[in-house]
């Protein structure tokens, strides 16, 4: 069996959003947690951990606002690493002054002036901090990476004043000029070395600078608010060395000032980054996102999530513990485990990644997968997920998950993934992880109690509460604002606008809709509308002795009033028998149903106002709408015209006037509900006059009913 060192990273829900902030320096750790629980990472254990000097040289680094070359590190300092987050602290040492002697890291600080051209030489190395331990790593390597950094850059370049650091390795296979500790009598050898120097340079401000080797410098000598309070430090190096797996090494991470002992130099380690090429499988939960997602906000600081994701079927999922706590006990589907991932269909994905050693690079090989669970092979994820191709030359492989949005409502599944190998040190290793698969969270929102609009012509609308997987992005009135990646301060779930109801002519709409687009951190995009519709009274015309509907645009809105100069046609009787509304009362409000006109004709201009006390004005008029048989249309203003009125409400109704031949000459139609006549000029459809005779009408009217009858066109000369 071909043995592989693989690394399965279950790559999971909620990337980390970047976050500004100053660097915190955390004191509150013991030595064995400095060393196993922030600087070692994946395949390495250590033992026998000591500290030669003051604890206080030592700490917990976090840059929030990434500014610094790592986020998070294990701090080696010549005095207090406090002064790293105050600008303004002490740059005194702790005092250990000439106490401290190392006569290596004396010779290291030595080796620099003839490498690099120069003639100072520094006289002794004090305030010291020398962390030590024995370590044994699973593969045939060990790595970690870090960056030095210190107060005398860049006035004291090239001179005796050369802070110093080394990072001191012996053990089996290591032969090297510096001290080592008895069980290691071939001595050991220093690992930090500037990249590519030829001679090999030890790193100390005189080898790095804005000079030498300045393509690893950053120069800092006004830190802002959010920057380390130090005046320069390299970019990110990385010591590494071969090893021999299963074997005990010893590491010996030392610093200390040159020839003074004033002015801070420090050596930040990063964490988890101390580790060897051949680990034990652990599937933590780190960010991956799908289609190009790169700014997945974590839970914690998300907006709209809730505490429990439960689903139609009744599964549910615990998000909002397990986000605080991802070793807890879960029970999917009947199976109690603790979850590495957790995926949501169509937002994020899990990756699992094998890294093979150099000596098999050559090999064509397939290695093969374990998969169970609830959620199935080439339906829920990719069915090429079972295996992993290994081409000639490749030493490392990716497979992702594959989980996309399916679209059907499945609840809670998981899938568990086995993969057994061979470490370098020549065990048996199976791991196992289990990813959780949810469907996704779809967005939803809550509309705000709509107000009265204002009497100048505006509307205010808005949310109450948007839910989903935020913070969202939104396009709201066609305007987009409140994006995901501005300040987190910015991020709201509850917003709203104002609107103009009022047309170019400065009247009243007769509703305003108000679309919005929420799009959540999965990029998924959810449309909604808000609609408010208003009551608006227009001009009609009503037959003698007739009822209709009341002539307004959405006249099922409640009102406050239809009134006549003033006087309310709904409770009084301004206008007798001539003219009267009637409407049904809903608490004190009304809703309108029909208008009712007397024997008399009558023409005036009506009022409705609404229940937020805005009024709208028509002119109404009661008319004779007795079917002429004869007319006379010779432009002399009296009868010129066939009509056949009170069709209010009867959009689409039609009149066919035919010969006595029995064809069509002319067709007319009414386009909507507010049209309150059909008219006949007298001529064809195409224009030209139609000639004396008899002729007959017929009304199709848009409810079914029926009528005709004759009519005589007569032209007087």
């Amino acid at each position: 069996m071909n043995q592989y060192h693989a690394v399965l990273s279950i790559l999971g829900l909620f990337g980390m959003f970047a976050m500004q902030g100053q660097v915190v320096i955390d004191q509150n750790f013991t030595l064995d947690q400095y060393v196993n629980e922030i600087l070692l990472g994946e395949g390495v254990t250590a033992s026998n951990i000591s500290l030669i000097g003051d604890p206080i040289q030592l700490a917990k680094l976090t840059d929030p606002s990434g500014n610094f070359s790592v986020t998070n590190g294990l701090v080696l300092s010549c005095g207090d690493p406090n002064r790293l987050a105050d600008c303004q602290g002490d740059m005194n040492p702790t005092g250990l002054g000439t106490t401290f002697n190392d006569p290596d890291l004396l010779n290291v600080a030595n080796s620099v002036p003839p490498l690099i051209g120069q003639s100072f030489t520094v006289s002794a190395v004090n305030d010291g901090c020398v962390l030590e331990f024995d370590f044994e790593a699973g593969g045939d390597s060990i790595s970690f990476n870090y960056v030095f950094g210190s107060d005398e850059y860049l006035a004291w370049v090239n001179s005796s004043y050369n802070d110093i650091f080394a990072f001191f390795l012996s053990g089996p296979g290591i032969s090297g000029p510096f001290a080592a500790p008895a069980e290691f009598p071939d001595g050991a050898i220093n690992i930090a070395e500037v990249p590519g120097s030829d001679p090999v340079l030890p790193i100390t401000i005189s080898s790095v600078n804005d000079v030498t080797n300045s393509e690893y410098y950053i120069n800092n000598p006004n830190p802002g608010p959010d920057d380390i309070c130090i005046n320069g430090y390299t970019t990110t190096f990385t010591a590494s060395a071969a090893v021999q797996c299963g074997e005990t090494y010893h590491i010996k991470l030392a610093i200390a000032d040159g020839s003074d002992d004033f002015l801070e130099s420090v050596v930040v380690l990063e964490a988890g980054s101390f580790s060897s090429n051949a680990v034990n499988l652990e599937a933590d939960a780190v960010p991956f996102a799908a289609n190009g997602l790169q700014n997945l906000v974590p839970y914690e600081d998300a907006l709209g999530l809730p505490a429990v994701f439960s689903y139609p079927n009744g599964e549910s999922f615990p998000f909002a513990a397990w986000s605080a706590d991802n070793e807890m006990t879960i029970t999917v589907d009947g199976q109690e485990s603790v979850i590495d991932a957790v995926i949501i269909e169509g937002c994020n994905d899990a990756q699992f990644t094998i890294i093979r050693p150099e000596a098999e690079s050559d090999l064509l090989d397939t290695l093969y997968l374990g998969l169970e669970g609830t959620a199935f092979l080439g339906l829920d994820y990719s069915d090429t997920f079972n295996q992993v191709v290994m081409n000639p030359g490749q030493t490392e492989s990716e497979i992702t998950l594959g989980v996309v949005d399916d679209g059907a409502d499945e609840g809670v599944e998981y899938v568990q993934i086995t993969y057994t190998y061979i470490n370098g040190c020549g065990e048996e290793i199976t791991t196992t992880s289990r990813v959780v698969i949810l469907d996704p969270l779809p967005v939803e929102v809550t509309p705000m109690t709509v107000p009265c609009q204002g009497l100048d012509g505006t509307q205010e609308l808005g949310y109450d509460n948007v839910t989903g997987y935020g913070p969202f992005r939104y396009v709201w009135g066609g305007n987009a604002w409140n994006n995901a990646w501005e300040d987190a301060a910015d991020w709201t779930t509850s917003f709203d606008s104002t609107f103009s109801v009022l047309n170019a002519n400065g009247e009243l709409v007769p509703e305003l809709t108000v679309e919005l687009q929420v799009i959540d951190q999965c990029n998924k995009v959810f449309n909604f509308e808000q609609q408010v519709r208003f009551p608006i009274i227009f001009d009609d015309e009503i037959c003698l002795e007739d009822r209709q509907d009341f002539p307004a645009l959405n006249g099922d809105v409640y009102i406050e009033d239809v009134r006549y100069n003033g006087a309310s046609l709904i409770t009084g009787n301004p206008l007798g028998n001539t003219l009267r509304v009637d409407a049904t009362p809903v608490g004190e409000r009304y809703k309108l149903n029909e208008l009712i006109s007397g024997a008399e004709p009558w023409e005036g201009v009506i009022t409705l106002v609404d229940t937020c006390g805005y009024e709208t004005e028509a002119t109404i008029k009661v008319r004779d709408c007795v079917i002429p048989n004869v007319f006379t249309p010779n432009n002399d203003a009296s009868n010129d015209n066939f009509r056949i009125r009170g069709l209010t409400g009867f959009g689409g109704s039609q009149l066919l006037i035919y010969n006595r031949n029995g064809t069509v000459i002319f067709k007319d139609e009414t386009l909507n509900d507010t049209e309150f006549e059909l008219v006949w000029g007298g001529r064809y459809s195409n224009g030209d006059l139609a000639p004396e005779g008899t002729y007959q009408w017929v009304l199709l009217r848009s409810d079914g009913y029926k009528e005709s009858g004759p009519l005589t066109l007569v032209r007087k000369r």
